[in-house]
């Protein structure tokens, strides 16, 4: 079992299943269906992730599964930026004034 593919896989599924979470219910609570469409991607990248950590756990049953460290750290990075920008506040305009 490769530890830095299991880490990078429970992150992948961990990050990806919080920002679907929270994709979902703001296409819920807004209807934009192009927030639905992103919640369904990250979604599918839960489930990659999922399959991974299921793949490593597993190596007899889940070898079909198996995601390379490499792929996994770029899609973990990709999901991380993602999730960064989600959270960041946006600044302050200087002329608009405050609260």
């Amino acid at each position: 079992m490769d530890t830095i593919g299991l880490f990078l896989s429970v992150l992948l599924a961990g990050l990806s299943a919080v920002l679907a979470g929270l994709g979902l219910m703001v296409a819920a609570r807004y209807e934009d269906r192009r927030i639905l469409f992103i919640s369904i991607a990250f979604l599918i990248l839960a489930v990659v992730g999922a399959l991974s950590v299921f793949s490593d756990l597993s190596p007899l049953y889940g070898g079909s599964f198996a995601v390379e460290p490499v792929p996994l750290l770029l899609l973990v990075l990709a999901v991380g930026l993602l999730y960064v920008s989600l959270i960041q506040s946006r600044p302050q305009s200087p002329g608009k004034p405050h609260g």
